[in-house]
C-alpha cells in the first residue's frame, strides 16, 4: 500500500517538475500560455476597398438615380488578425451622402463591414470609419468623388 503511494506522489512530483521546466524554457509562464488572447484593432493594419471611386450624382430633373459606390471595409488586429462581430461606424466629411443600409455594421466571419453610399451633390468626400468598441479610427481609406 505504501508503494503505491510512494509510486503516486513520485509520479505527480516529476509531472509537475517537468510542466515547471518547459515553462521555463518557453519562457512563458502558465498564465500567459493558458489566458485568453484580447486582440485590439489597429488602424493601420484596418483598411478598406472602394469601388468605384468616382461617382455620378442623381439628376432628379431628368429623372437619374445617383450611382452607388459600394465600401468595404477590413477591421484587423495589432498581430494582424481577423476580428469579427467588431461594429464599424462609417460617416464622411463633408456629411453630404446617402449611406446604406446604415451608417453602423458589424464585421462578418472575414472581419468586413460593408456599406453602399451614394450622393446628389457633387464632390469629393474624405470617408471615416472607426470601430466602436475601441473608438479607433481606421487610417487607409481612399477618398471619393461625385461627378455630374
Amino acid at each position: 500500500m505504501k508503494d503505491k503511494t510512494f509510486i503516486t506522489l513520485s509520479g505527480i512530483f516529476f509531472l509537475l517538475f517537468f510542466i515547471g521546466i518547459g515553462a521555463l524554457t518557453l519562457n512563458k509562464p502558465v498564465s500567459n500560455i493558458l489566458r485568453a488572447k484580447n486582440v485590439v484593432p489597429s488602424p493601420l493594419k484596418s483598411f478598406a476597398v472602394v469601388f468605384p471611386q468616382i461617382a455620378s450624382v442623381g439628376d432628379k430633373s431628368q429623372g437619374k438615380e445617383p450611382s452607388k459606390i459600394k465600401i468595404s471595409v477590413y477591421i484587423r488586429g495589432v498581430d494582424g488578425s481577423i476580428l469579427p462581430s467588431k461594429s464599424v461606424k462609417l460617416s464622411a466629411d463633408p456629411p453630404n451622402i446617402i449611406i446604406e443600409p446604415s451608417d453602423t455594421q458589424l464585421t462578418n466571419n472575414i472581419g468586413q463591414a460593408q456599406f453602399s453610399i451614394s450622393s446628389q451633390i457633387q464632390g469629393k468626400i474624405k470617408l471615416i470609419a472607426k470601430e466602436l468598441a475601441s473608438n479607433i479610427e481606421v487610417v487607409n481609406i481612399p477618398t471619393v468623388e461625385f461627378v455630374p
